[in-house]
C-alpha cells in the first residue's frame, strides 16, 4: 500500500475504534492493521482518553525504556493479554489531540517503513521517529553537560570493548533505545557516570526494568565519576579513539547520531574537558540495591509509568570488581561475541 493508503486505513481505525464501546476494565481499544512484521502484525488503539496509540510488536527477552521522545510524543513498552493472546509491543502514543493528524502522517511514515523491511520493527520505528524530530529539530542540538558526562562514560567502556573485539560497536544498544546500554540479549553492561563531588556516589536509575538482568543472564553496572580538568578528554577524542579501533565506522556514527551527537566531526571547542577520578563495577544481584517490577510483586499501579528512583552505592553489600576481575568478564564475553 502506498503511504497515502496506508494513512487513510490508520485514520479508518482510529474512528471506528473511537466508536466502538469501551469494556470496563480495559486499557486500550485495538485493532490489527494489514502491516505484517517478522514479530507479528502491528495494530492501532485507542484509550479511554481518545488518544492514538500505535502498537509495534516486541520479540525476546530484551526490554524497551519508558519515556518522551520529544515533545507530545512519548513510547513505553506495553503487554497486553485476551483469552487467546499474549503479546509485548513498543506503545507509541500522541498525548495532544489537536496534533492527531500529525501523529498520523508519522505513523503512516512507521509503516511503510515497516512494509518495506519488518525484520526489526521496534528499531525500524525509531529510525522514522529520529528522522521526523531531525526534521523538526533544526539540526543537532548539541550535548548538555551531563549528557557529555553520560557519553563519555559510555565510549569508555565501548573503547574497552573495542580493545578485546573490533566488532563490539554492534552491542552498544543503548542509542537504539533498548533496555542497557550494552547487550547481547543475555550478558548486559549499564552505564552511569556523574560529576558529583567526592565520596558522593550515586546514580539516578530510569525505570524498573533498567536494573534487571535479562533472564538467566547477567547484568554488569560501570559507575564513573568524572571530574572538568585541562587534562581531561572531550567526547569528540573519545569518539575519535572509539572510531580508530572499531571495524565499523558508519555503525559508530549511526549510534551517536541517534544520542544526538553530530555525525560531522568538531573542533569539540565548546566541549568538555573531562577526567575520570574514580570508577567502580558491580554485578547487579539479588543483593544489589534496586527497584524492579519482580521485586514490587505486581504492586506497581496501572498508569504509574517513567518511574525514576536514585541508588546509593554505599548501600551495596558486596565490594566491586577489582580490575583485574572486570578485564576477566570482558575478555570472557569476548566484546559480546
Amino acid at each position: 500500500m502506498s503511504g497515502t493508503d496506508l494513512r487513510l486505513a490508520l485514520d479508518r481505525h482510529w474512528a471506528e475504534l473511537a466508536a466502538a464501546p469501551v469494556h470496563p476494565g480495559a486499557a486500550l481499544r485495538v485493532s490489527e492493521l494489514h502491516v505484517p512484521t517478522d514479530h507479528g502484525p502491528v495494530s492501532a488503539a485507542m484509550d479511554a482518553d481518545g488518544l492514538r496509540h500505535l502498537l509495534i510488536p516486541l520479540k525476546g527477552r530484551r526490554g524497551i525504556p519508558t519515556g518522551r521522545i520529544g515533545g507530545a510524543l512519548r513510547i513505553s513498552e506495553r503487554r497486553l493479554q485476551d483469552d487467546e493472546v499474549y503479546g509485548r509491543f513498543a506503545d507509541l502514543v500522541c498525548t495532544r489531540r489537536d496534533l492527531d493528524d500529525v501523529f498520523t502522517g508519522l505513523c503512516g511514515d512507521v509503516l511503510v517503513a515497516l512494509e518495506a523491511y519488518g525484520r526489526r520493527p521496534y528499531r525500524t520505528t525509531l529510525a522514522v521517529v529520529n528522522r521526523w524530530r531531525q526534521l523538526f529539530s533544526g539540526g543537532p542540538r548539541g550535548l548538555t553537560v551531563t549528557e557529555e558526562v553520560g557519553l563519555a562514560g559510555e565510549l569508555l567502556v565501548l573503547i574497552r570493548l573495542l580493545n578485546d573485539d573490533p566488532g563490539a560497536v554492534r552491542h552498544w544498544t543503548g542509542p537504539e533505545g533498548a533496555r542497557h546500554d550494552f547487550s547481547d540479549g543475555v550478558r548486559a553492561v549499564e552505564v552511569k557516570s556523574t560529576l558529583a563531588a567526592p565520596g558522593r556516589r550515586t546514580f539516578e536509575a530510569h525505570g524498573l526494568d533498567q536494573l534487571e538482568p535479562a533472564q538467566d543472564g547477567q547484568l554488569l553496572l560501570a559507575w564513573y565519576r568524572f571530574e572538568r580538568r585541562p587534562d581531561g578528554r572531550t567526547v569528540g577524542e573519545l569518539v575519535a579513539e572509539a572510531a580508530q579501533i572499531c571495524d565499523d565506522e558508519s555503525e559508530l556514527s549511526a549510534r551517536l547520531a541517534r544520542l544526538g551527537y553530530p555525525v560531522q566531526p568538531t573542533d569539540g571547542g565548546g566541549e568538555s574537558r573531562l577526567i575520570p577520578v574514580e570508577s567502580r563495577w558491580y554485578e547487579v544481584d539479588d543483593e544489589f540495591p534496586r527497584l524492579t517490577c519482580s521485586s514490587l510483586a505486581g504492586t506497581v499501579p496501572d498508569g504509574v509509568y517513567d518511574v525514576r528512583y536514585t541508588v546509593d552505592l554505599a548501600g551495596v553489600r558486596s565490594d566491586p570488581l577489582d580490575d583485574r576481575a572486570v578485564a576477566t568478564l570482558i575478555s570472557n564475553m569476548g566484546g559480546f561475541s
